[in-house]
């Protein structure tokens, strides 16, 4: 009899409970509101990493995500605001209203840390000759950590005449120019890319092997050259 009002005892505590427990998460969820939405970087539209996000004397931190959320917040104005390194910092007064309130936002590159410099590097792809771009500091070490910045990039191409790798010279100008770039999100160092299409280049699959190229990239912290001297070329694929 005791262990059959025991349990009773217990089923009865643990109802109130679920009960208490649902009419909080109701009462909260019509008095107050969520606040959340994807953050993203504004060039890019990759994740910006280390995010800080405050609103309502509350705090979050977004390494490798998008997304972010605030729950419990009482209605009417808040001021969301977000910093990153190397980043603008970026706040917005929202209007928050019961229920789920989404916010989605983008976050403006400031600078690449201790920019010194660019090295880059040419490889043939399927769509044309491929560039990766990587930023070196003051101590020409590699740069890993920093946002996109609105770049330029322009390229002379020539073909590289003489045989002896250590023994050659620049040719004939097979392409001068703007040239397209991409962001890659899962590259370390080179997220930064180029590509010169094959149609933009007209050259003697047997006879033309390498090529030399100038490269100058246009930033807002100044602008930056390299040369690639082992650029090598690939025949578009011909359709069988």
């Amino acid at each position: 009899m005791k262990k059959k009002v025991g349990l009773s005892i217990f089923l009865a505590i643990v109802g109130v409970v679920v009960v208490l427990f649902v009419v909080s998460y109701f009462t909260i969820r019509l008095n107050y509101g969520v606040l959340q939405g994807k953050v993203t970087d504004h060039y890019s539209h990759d994740v910006v990493r280390r995010l800080h996000l405050t609103i309502d004397g509350r705090s979050d931190i977004l390494f490798q995500s998008k997304d972010y959320q605030f729950t419990h917040l009482p209605p009417g104005k808040h001021t969301l605001r977000a910093e990153a390194p190397y980043y603008y910092p970026f706040s917005e007064e929202l209007e928050i209203k019961r229920g789920v309130n989404v916010f989605d936002f983008t976050m403006k590159g400031k600078e690449i840390p201790d920019l010194a410099g660019i090295i880059c590097f040419a490889d043939p792809v399927d769509r044309g000759i491929q560039i990766e771009i990587r930023f070196k500091d003051s101590k020409g070490v590699g740069i890993s950590d920093f946002p996109a910045l609105p770049l330029q990039l322009e390229g002379k191409l020539y073909v590289r005449e003489g045989e002896d790798e250590d023994n050659y010279s620049r040719g004939r100008l097979i392409f001068e120019g703007p040239i397209e770039l991409f962001w890659d999100p899962n590259a370390y160092l080179s997220r930064n890319k180029g590509l010169i299409t094959w149609d933009k280049i007209q050259i003697d699959p047997e006879e033309e092997k390498y090529g030399i190229m100038e490269l100058v990239l246009r930033t807002p912290q100044g602008d930056f050259e390299d040369v690639i001297e082992d650029v090598e070329f690939q025949s578009p694929k011909k359709e069988e």
